[in-house]
């Protein structure tokens, strides 16, 4: 009878650790998507910053039709999301961090007491 008592005990504490470890997992999963999020998101206003600034150089030969302009397009898009993946302006780094902080301070109801 008290091996049976003793395989209990054992399996609730492989649950716990079960449960520990998918909480792990769940939260590596969400700093991920920050982590994207946050990349993404540097990666789009350094786009739309290249396109303004293109806008002031006076339009040349490659520029003067439609295809020059989609051609920029695109070459301004690649180059923010190569530039946010490596660093970039740091806007990222700052946004994850920041949500990330964020994150760990709201306050679940019904698993830290109050609530707001």
């Amino acid at each position: 009878m008290v091996s049976g008592l003793e395989g209990m005990l054992q399996n609730a504490a492989d649950g716990s650790q079960v449960q520990e470890r998918i909480e792990s997992l769940n939260k590596a999963v969400k700093q991920g998507d920050i982590k994207k999020a946050s990349q993404d998101f540097e990666a789009y206003f350094m786009s739309y910053m290249l396109k303004v600034m293109r806008e002031t150089v006076p339009k040349g030969a490659l520029t003067e039709n439609r295809m020059g302009e989609v051609f920029h397009s695109f070459y301004d898009e690649e180059i923010a999301k190569q530039s946010a993946e490596v660093g970039g302006l740091g806007l990222a780094q700052y946004i994850e961090a920041r949500l990330q902080t964020d994150q760990e301070n709201i306050v679940e109801p019904n698993t830290k007491g109050k609530s707001f």
